[in-house]
């Protein structure tokens, strides 16, 4: 396993969000945490990223305990993340937003910012990323400008251009109309051939499209896990969470 989540606890105040989690992703497998508002994922996704503390348990990433690790020297160690808001550089053109984005795992410093528009390995890498989210057409044109289904490729970019070995993807296609959910499953399945990917996501069908294995989070309890033909002949999952519409 490239990452397990161990025994993970996480309580504020008197509130319990997580209890006892436990979750485990394979290299260059598709997870997919599902589950109803409020159950805890969001949380769950912070603390594996570095972003919240919990009060528990053991996040495991390639034999290493992370749990004193910051979100910066985690992502440097292949934990990337794509949030559910889009966080570009409205400004800058998708090859300039991919090559600073390069640049955070190169050690090289903001102050160096025309030096790094003249390194060749650094352009030859985001347009190799570029390639890979399915944006060559786009390259020299503005983020603000993209359509919001782009924007969101271009994120999924961004966050490659750290040299993760794991994505946590945060509800990849909210907002998203059906042709530009397609496109964001495609990509991710393209994706999932070289990254181990964990994905939240509220529409099912995204989930079952992509996910090798899916973990059910209830009140801050994993309360099942299996594949897709488990979840969707459960009667534990339908009654918690899917509802007899999403047979």
């Amino acid at each position: 396993m490239i990452l397990d989540i161990k025994n993970i606890y996480k309580s504020f105040g008197s509130i319990e969000v997580l209890n006892d989690v436990n979750i485990s992703i394979a290299k260059n497998e598709c997870i997919g945490i599902i589950g109803p508002n409020g159950a805890g994922k969001s949380t769950l996704f912070k603390i594996i990223s570095g972003g919240l503390r919990h009060d528990s348990g053991s996040i495991i990433y390639n034999n290493n305990n992370l749990n004193n690790f910051s979100n910066e020297k985690r992502a440097r160690l292949g934990i990337a993340q794509s949030f559910q808001k889009n966080s570009l550089f409205p400004e800058m053109t998708i090859i300039e937003s991919i090559m600073i984005a390069i640049t955070h795992t190169s050690n090289l410093s903001f102050n160096f910012y025309s030096l790094m528009f003249n390194n060749k390995e650094i352009y030859n890498k985001a347009i190799e990323i570029v390639n890979q989210i399915g944006l060559k057409n786009y390259a020299e044109q503005k983020s603000e400008t993209l359509s919001y289904g782009l924007q969101r490729q271009l994120e999924l970019g961004i966050a490659i251009a750290c040299n993760p070995k794991v994505l946590l993807l945060d509800e990849p296609t909210a907002g998203m109309s059906p042709l530009e959910t397609q496109s964001i499953i495609n990509l991710i399945k393209k994706l999932s051939l070289n990254y181990s990917i964990v994905i939240v996501e509220h529409d099912m069908e995204v989930i079952y499209n992509l996910a090798n294995r899916i973990y059910v989070l209830d009140r801050g309890k994993i309360i099942f896990n299996g594949n897709v033909k488990d979840i969707k002949s459960s009667k534990l999952v339908q009654d918690r969470y899917l509802g007899q519409n999403n047979e």
